[in-house]
């Protein structure tokens, strides 16, 4: 490798050799997917839609977010020693730059959003296996959570052993006024694991370890209640087992809603089933692993033994796991509770280690509702003719549009600028748009052939009419010729151009009284009013200025 200097920002032109331990090395991405054995190919990624696609090596492609918190709490400490990061002689520098190790990737983007927003980001799905910290950093391990839990009870943290506990927990509510092993029991519930005191020491231990040892028929004593048994089996009926275990979950990733999963064996004689809540955030796929294995762990578990040891096993604690042989056959068994006497007594309880590494469940894409955002409104206020009938001529129109619409616009009034009372509700957007092409003067009492409105209409739409129903003041707009002074034009023909464009003909001018309101042309740009039930007068009675006075004392905001 050759070094090119910079003196003074100018790259030199010949290069200067190599010296070793001359700069640092950086880890700028250096990450794991949240994936089933992610650290052991860490760099790749797994996405269908690309050439590059590939899960890790031996992964079997589940979702393991424990994986990749594991990764991130081992490159620190491990590049932090001194024995594995050497000083380089030259630079009195470390060989890997801790202080700038970068992991990949936290997304600005903001969670839930990303991943839930798929309409806006197309590598939403990618989430759920890839490098992704975003939404996933915010949660605690098992171990941390539960020494925590021990240690808020008064227990020491001498006295605290979960360092066998590997899973992460997303997020967990302590709900009500109770023991720390009140709180303890349902993350043992969900996780599957148990705590026991040995040594002066409280051990949390996982489920589903491999068997401490073997105990032949040979080894067995026979306790004097069974006489000349070794060994004592019960099973439980079927009809005292669940059927089906129904759990209640806090959703990790779709702003804390309900999450409800479900186990379910078929060809079984009971009816009962098990309902549980848990104040824990998780996701579907894990919490429905869970479910399953929990079930499984019942049924398999009806399976009782009990039997006595000599002294000579007293390594054996209550949790650990051990293969009787019996009749000719080897079954795996979990030590519940040991007695010592003259013998150890012992009750174990039937387990499969299989079921504590079954695959998850599938996940649901998270969705998450995009909030409302309401801009400011669009406001015109006219003095207009007399639209109907029943309305008084002195009474001013408005028109309000947003998108979207608030329900109800209020009309706020004030002869300065605070103080403002709510003159008047509006009840439905009115369809607002702007000339594209200016609008000449055109003759009045007869069609005006000659001319044409061009107009973007920012939402709904127009259609056309036949002269009957024009001539009964159908397809009537409003057109701003000038600063406050509004022609009322009808139009016959309506075609639309492009979307939100429109083209209007076969006009009438001059409409209800406005021909003195026509200009020689109504600049591009000037505001044009569909006239309908939205445009609304003032309903309350008052003085009212012309339209232009008006605009200066009288503002519009969204309601309920």
């Amino acid at each position: 490798m050759e070094r090119v200097s910079r003196p003074g920002g100018v790259q030199s032109v010949a290069a200067t050799a190599w010296v070793p331990q001359s700069k640092p090395i950086r880890f700028t991405e250096a990450g794991c997917p949240a994936i089933d054995r992610g650290t052991n190919q860490p760099n790749v990624f797994f996405d269908p839609k690309s050439s590059e696609s590939q899960l890790p090596y031996a992964s079997r492609g589940w979702r393991d977010e424990t994986i990749q918190r594991r990764y991130i709490e081992a490159i620190y400490p491990y590049w932090s020693d001194g024995a594995h990061n050497p000083t380089s002689g030259v630079t009195g520098a470390p060989m890997i730059d801790v202080a700038n190790l970068s992991i990949w990737t936290w997304d600005a983007r903001p969670f839930p959003d990303f991943p839930a927003r798929g309409e806006v980001w197309g590598d939403g799905p990618n989430w759920m296996l890839g490098h992704w910290l975003t939404g996933r950093i915010g949660g605690t391990g098992l171990a941390e959570l539960v020494r925590a839990l021990c240690a808020r009870g008064g227990v020491p943290l001498g006295m605290i052993d979960t360092s066998q506990l590997a899973a992460m927990v997303p997020g967990y509510a302590v709900t009500a006024i109770e023991s720390a092993r009140g709180s303890i029991d349902p993350l043992a519930r969900i996780f599957g694991f148990d705590g026991m005191e040995s040594g002066g020491v409280l051990h949390f231990v996982p489920r589903g370890r491999p068997a401490a040892l073997s105990l032949p028929s040979a080894v067995l004593v026979a306790a004097k209640e069974r006489q000349s048994e070794d060994i004592s089996l019960n099973r439980a009926q079927e009809t005292e087992l669940p059927r089906a275990l129904k759990w209640r979950l806090i959703k990790a990733n779709e702003e804390f809603g309900g999450l409800t999963v479900e186990a379910r064996r078929i060809t079984v004689d009971t009816a009962r089933i098990g309902a549980e809540s848990f104040a824990l955030a998780h996701s579907q796929g894990v919490a429905d692993r869970a479910a399953r294995r929990a079930l499984y762990e019942e049924w398999i578990g009806r399976e009782d033994a009990a039997f006595a040891l000599p002294p000579s096993k007293l390594a054996l604690d209550p949790t650990d796991l051990v293969q009787i042989e019996n009749d000719g056959r080897a079954l795996d068994y979990v030590l519940s509770r040991i007695s010592d006497g003259e013998a150890r007594s012992v009750e174990a309880r039937r387990v499969d280690p299989a079921i504590y590494d079954l695959a998850p469940g599938a996940d649901r894409a998270p969705s998450t509702t995009a909030p409302t955002v309401f801009g400011a409104p669009q406001v015109l206020l006219m003095n207009l003719p007399r639209l109907s009938e029943d309305i008084p001529d002195w009474r001013p129109y408005a028109a309000v549009y947003s998108n979207p619409w608030y329900g109800q616009a209020a009309v706020w009034r004030s002869a300065t600028l605070d103080g403002f009372a709510v003159l008047d509700t509006q009840t439905r957007p009115a369809r607002i748009g702007a000339l594209v092409v200016a609008l000449p003067a055109g003759p009045t009492g007869r069609f005006d052939l000659a001319n044409a409105i061009t107009l973007d209409l920012g939402s709904g739409s127009l259609a056309s009419v036949t002269d009957i129903e024009l001539f009964a003041r159908a397809n009537a707009v409003a057109v701003e010729a000038a600063a406050g002074v509004w022609e009322v034009i009808q139009f016959g023909t309506a075609t639309l151009i492009s979307p939100g464009r429109w083209k209007l003909t076969r006009l009438l001018r001059g409409q209800m009284g406005t021909e003195g309101d026509m200009e020689a042309i109504a600049p591009v740009g000037a505001m044009v009013v569909v006239l309908d039930a939205a445009v609304e007068p003032f309903h309350r009675a008052g003085r009212y200025r012309s339209g232009v006075e008006l605009a200066s004392w009288a503002g519009v905001g969204g309601g309920g």
